[in-house]
């Protein structure tokens, strides 16, 4: 089994107190680098739910790893209810990040934002429901610092109509200079999802954009794909397959 451990911090928003854990596989060495992923909660749960026994994701990034399905790897659990889910990037490049990669090996050489962005091809931020409404803020505002995207049945909330929402996406990565190929969004939800009303519009809405998505499932092939699961509803049991 990994090790999960409960960090403390002060966010930028208001100095509070919060807190977020921190999966560190089995045989963590503080000697080797390791890819990092930020994984948030929805609205109504905590940086403590993904790893509760209701989830349990912490037993299957065990498994994973053991069964080589992924690399070993350090996987974060944070809160935006120090923030909101609008602007808790802010907290992540401020604080979040410099906090829990200046303590543990991952491939940025310091926390500096230069160092942070050099290695943002080994950094990942995703959520689900809320947590990915915050993962769309996030990536408009902090593509810089991170290459890999997982926004899980939530759409962004940057824009009044799909096109609109698609077209700031957009606009973002333009605007921070990045080629199809150095950025990465992965989403999905279930058939049957409250999200799926809303999510599934606005990927349409993005796939229009092919200069800048480039749809496939296979990331040597594209940089966007949307999973959906039939007949499945809004639950982390559920979600945790689409992770």
């Amino acid at each position: 089994a990994g090790k999960v451990v409960k960090e403390y911090y002060t966010s930028c928003h208001g100095g509070k107190q919060t807190s977020a854990n921190v999966y560190l596989p089995y045989g963590y060495d503080e000697n080797q680098k390791y890819n990092i992923f930020y994984l948030m909660h929805g609205g109504g749960e905590n940086q403590d739910t993904l790893f509760s026994n209701d989830v349990n994701l912490h037993k299957i990034l065990d498994h994973m790893i053991m069964n080589g399905d992924i690399e070993p790897m350090i996987v974060v659990t944070p809160t935006f209810y120090s923030s909101n889910e609008g602007d808790f990037w802010q907290e992540l490049l401020q604080n979040l990040i410099p906090h829990v990669e200046g303590k543990y090996s991952t491939y940025a050489e310091s926390t500096s934002a230069e160092d942070i962005k050099a290695s943002r091809y080994h950094r990942a931020f995703g959520g689900f429901s809320m947590g990915s409404v915050c993962t769309w803020h996030t990536l408009i505002n902090a593509i810089d610092y991170i290459a890999y995207f997982m926004p899980l049945s939530g759409d962004s909330w940057v824009g009044n109509s799909n096109d609109e929402k698609a077209q700031n996406i957009v606009n973002a990565i333009k605007k921070a200079g990045y080629a199809p190929d150095e950025y990465f969004i992965f989403c999905a939800t279930g058939s049957e999802d409250i999200a799926y009303p809303n999510i599934a519009p606005q990927v349409e809405a993005m796939k229009k954009h092919t200069d800048t998505f480039i749809y496939s499932s296979d990331l040597s092939e594209g940089n966007f794909y949307f999973l959906v699961a039939p007949g499945k509803t809004h639950w982390w049991g559920y979600v945790v397959h689409y992770v």
